[in-house]
């Protein structure tokens, strides 16, 4: 009777990997939106992989394994972030250290590149958990069809929902330009 339990260890184990391989970057992405405040981008990743791999045997395939995989990292992050803020009263926050540039010649542009996008991840910081969740699955390139079935909405409301969000957005990064 082990050795029925013990086959389909391997066989998991190689979709586990497949399916972070493929899609690492899009977890990455997760976890600097939702971890990046408080210095838990790490924390975060290893937190999801785990629960991916929890999840990994109760999968259905009613969605797309894409679809899937962001619930699961969504729900994750935001479970995360809610444990995060309970606790944050008796804790003080930490500040990410800043990256390293890469060299000399490029420091300038990768700098100006750097303020950019941290302008950018500051505006995603100040929407709320499901309008976050749907701008991560927009730089995803998600079809809209995609969104609306990880998020449960229609697809109609998805465009509206990306409209009012990026005006926010934009009125948001016009006000922090120099």
């Amino acid at each position: 009777m082990s050795e029925t339990t013990a086959a389909p260890v391997p066989d998991r184990e190689a979709r586990f990997l497949d399916l972070i391989q493929e899609n690492q970057a899009r977890l990455r992405r997760i976890c600097r939106v939702y971890g990046r405040a408080s210095g838990t981008e790490e924390d975060l990743y290893q937190e999801i992989l785990v629960q991916i791999w929890r999840s990994l045997e109760s999968f259905e395939g009613r969605a797309a394994v894409g679809t899937w995989l962001y619930r699961v990292a969504l729900n994750t992050a935001l479970a995360h972030g809610r444990r995060r803020q309970a606790r944050r009263e008796s804790a003080h926050g930490a500040l990410q250290a800043a990256e390293t540039l890469p060299d000399r010649a490029a420091a300038d542009e990768a700098l100006e590149a750097n303020e950019r996008l941290e302008r950018l991840y500051l505006a995603i910081e100040r929407l709320d958990d499901a309008d976050r969740a749907l701008v991560m699955l927009y730089l995803d390139d998600r079809s809209y069809r995609e969104m609306a079935e990880v998020l449960g909405i229609s697809e109609s409301h998805v465009g509206v929902k990306l409209h009012r969000i990026r005006r926010r957005m934009g009125g948001w990064l016009a006000e922090d330009t120099p």
